[in-house]
């Protein structure tokens, strides 16, 4: 049975982070660096789903630059981790809070990122795919907004 060294899991958290704070630093080239190199990564969340890293990189540029993103911090918590098929794979879920930092601070999303899959990579542990679920209340206020990228 493939099993996760404790300097797999920190490796693994620390990616998990660095998703995050690349993408509230508007920083899409740090952001790719979390993705492994192959065409098949896949990216599924309430605004759409993206394969590949040109897709992944289109939108998050979007998102991080005209997007839901912008004046928004990402907070990362519950993280767990379990094995994949290999000694190469595992699986990782984690809640995801979304706060606004630009105008009076509140919690405007919360969500869950559902067994992502990461590789082992000569770089280290990336993602190779991720699907994000969206709680109700962040859909109503998708519904309520007019922001284009929601439409």
């Amino acid at each position: 049975m493939p099993t996760l060294s404790p300097t797999d899991r920190l490796a693994i958290r620390e990616l998990c982070a660095r998703y995050y704070v690349t993408t509230d630093e508007q920083d899409v080239d740090g952001f790719m660096t979390c993705w492994a190199d192959h065409d098949d990564i896949r990216f599924e969340s309430v605004f759409g789903t993206y394969v590949g890293r040109d897709a992944i990189r289109a939108f998050e540029d979007e998102h991080v630059h005209r997007g839901m993103a912008v004046g928004k911090r990402h907070l990362l918590s519950n993280v767990v981790i379990r094995p994949g098929e290999t000694d190469d794979t595992a699986y990782v879920t984690s809640y995801m809070t979304v706060l606004d930092v630009v105008n009076v601070p509140s919690i405007i999303a919360t969500a869950i990122y559902r067994d992502s899959k990461v590789v082992r990579t000569d770089d280290g542990w990336k993602f190779a795919y991720r699907h994000m679920d969206v709680d109700p209340g962040f859909k109503r206020l998708m519904e309520a907004t007019t922001i284009p990228e929601l439409a």
